[in-house]
């Protein structure tokens, strides 16, 4: 295994143990991280929403980045949450620097 799908394996490792507060499962137990990628110079997450409306949505795409920075510090983290509907306004603000 190349140095570079080793990092993005311990990234997805290190997301998929987020617990979603609401439901006390983890993202990847609730099968929720749908990619993790290298772009443009940035690891970038993909996970989708438990519900459409899901109120933490924020919090959870926040706990997601802080979970990816723990593994690699020196890189940008992008993380994009999915099916959700306020997904464009969360993901800037997540997103921003």
């Amino acid at each position: 295994m190349s140095k570079e799908s080793d990092v993005l394996t311990e990234v997805k490792k290190a997301v998929s143990n987020v617990v979603d507060p609401e439901i006390g499962l983890s993202l990847g137990e609730l099968n929720l991280i749908k990619d993790v990628r290298r772009e443009d110079g940035s690891i970038v997450v993909e996970f989708v929403a438990t519900t459409p409306f899901c109120p933490l949505a924020e919090i959870l795409a926040l706990m997601v980045k802080d979970a990816a920075n723990a593994v690699v510090k020196d890189e940008k983290i992008l993380v994009y949450i999915r099916r959700h509907i306020n997904e464009e306004s969360i993901n800037e603000r997540v997103n921003r620097d």
